[in-house]
């Protein structure tokens, strides 16, 4: 790359601050193993300095966004060499990476900025009174917070026992921020595509852990809206449970998968109007607290499916994008690997170490990892099209914006490097020692 256009990327790098239940009591309605790894290892990367070497020659240049052990930032590093660009807090990216979104909190102030990512070009910034900070949902380790339309931001304050704080500013950060306050234990939920809705999950006090309900808040006013939004299918309905992950669709859509009091489930909000639905998905391995965590759902095909995966169980769940049911349940061969003792979700106190389900870009096929590696389902069928890394523990799972690579976070700290279609392990980035892979940048 020449030295110019090197600069380049240097400078836009330095202006990315990161890419990046409804629980009713009773009844719910083959790819290569890797050289240096063997089937049931939890090997972090290549076994060698001459592995490395080798590896690295093999890698292309790819900007990949990670976390190291023991770090709160994140970094943009090179996959062929390790070159670092820079370490950034998190932040919320738009769907083109054209913008960033930022909040770092000082000792009393927060900053907030809408940085641009082109060269000669800064971004609105703000400085708030009181910490605050984007919010975050389940175990997705990128922060939320922006409306679909870019408009309006929400950040989360301190809460104290009896009152929940939230911030809402306009995207151009050029007025005051609105503060809502809210009586009671309240957690960020979604927005609405306009930004004219904020929904929050009020938390119950009940004997039934995890007891929440949904409610709405009026962005312009901050008023709470008195109907408390149910299930429009079982008006009787109990929700309980936590958030694991979360699906926002373009039309206003927001998929939350929860694991739930007695088994997992999606509460499907449609933010636009203010309603919602619940879809019970299986009970299998629901007493494995670590298995139960490996839950993740993501929109295939343009919006034309959903699909809700735990590849640890070998479990896999169509939901039809139009009625909220679902189309098919698929239960396949989980990977070797399986049968021991679970760990949890991520990587100790840092938190989440990326994303378990994500789709191809094209979408046609769907990634799911697990503890017994990676497998790729069809979109249109959820058939297996291809393992990989068989026996390997694997914490998240990337792909590459043309499809044709695929990064791979094991459990113990390595990043391995594949071929997207055939499975076959091109390298491994660097000797391992990373505890986040939150994605590839559209470079």
């Amino acid at each position: 790359m020449p030295p110019t256009d090197r600069r380049q990327l240097l400078y836009v790098a330095t202006l990315i601050l990161a890419i990046a239940g409804c629980s009713a009591i009773g009844s719910p309605s083959a790819g290569p193993t890797p050289a240096a790894v063997q089937p049931g290892s939890d090997s972090p990367g290549p076994a060698s300095p001459a592995a490395s070497a080798s590896a690295s020659a093999a890698a292309g240049d790819t900007w990949l966004i990670v976390g190291r052990t023991g770090e709160e930032t994140v970094r943009v590093i090179l996959d062929s060499t390790l070159e670092e660009l820079v370490s950034l807090p998190l932040g919320v990216p738009d769907a083109t990476w054209g913008r960033i979104l930022t909040a770092t909190p000082r000792d009393r102030t927060t900053v907030v900025e809408h940085l641009m990512v082109q060269p000669g070009l800064g971004g609105p910034r703000q400085e708030i009174d009181g910490q605050w900070r984007l919010p975050m949902v389940g175990l997705d380790p990128v922060p939320v917070g922006v409306s679909a339309d870019r408009s309006t931001i929400v950040l989360v304050g301190e809460a104290t026992p009896t009152t929940s704080r939230f911030a809402v500013l306009d995207i151009n950060l050029a007025t005051e921020p609105r503060i809502i306050e809210l009586a009671g234990a309240f957690d960020y939920d979604a927005l609405s595509p306009d930004g004219a809705i904020l929904y929050v999950a009020e938390h119950v006090a009940d004997p039934l852990a995890g007891r929440y309900q949904v409610r709405a808040v009026d962005t312009a006013t901050g008023y709470l809206r008195d109907t408390i939004i149910v299930d429009k299918r079982n008006l009787d309905e109990v929700m309980a449970g936590t958030p694991i992950d979360q699906d926002r669709r373009a039309d206003g859509l927001v998929l939350t998968l929860y694991r739930g009091a007695e088994y997992p489930f999606v509460h499907a909000l449609d933010s636009v109007e203010a309603w919602a639905v619940c879809i019970d998905l299986p009970t299998r391995g629901f007493d494995d607290e670590g298995a139960g965590a490996d839950w993740g759902i993501v929109s295939v095909g343009q919006g034309t499916s959903i699909v809700a995966v735990n590849a640890t169980l070998g479990i896999a769940v169509e939901i039809d994008p139009t009625d909220l049911t679902i189309r098919r349940t698929i239960d396949f061969e989980a990977s070797a690997g399986a049968g021991f003792a679970l760990a949890k979700f991520g990587h100790g106190e840092i938190g989440p170490a990326g994303r378990r389900v994500v789709a191809a870009p094209d979408g046609s096929s769907v990634y799911a990892a697990g503890v017994g590696g990676v497998v790729r389902l069809g979109a249109t069928d959820l058939d297996v099209q291809q393992r990989y890394l068989t026996g390997m523990s694997v914490d998240s799972v990337t792909v590459t914006p043309d499809g044709e690579t695929l990064f791979v976070l094991a459990r113990l700290g390595g990043i391995a490097r594949l071929d997207a279609h055939t499975g076959e392990l091109e390298g491994w980035v660097g000797d391992g020692g990373f505890d986040r892979l939150l994605g590839a940048l559209p470079w």
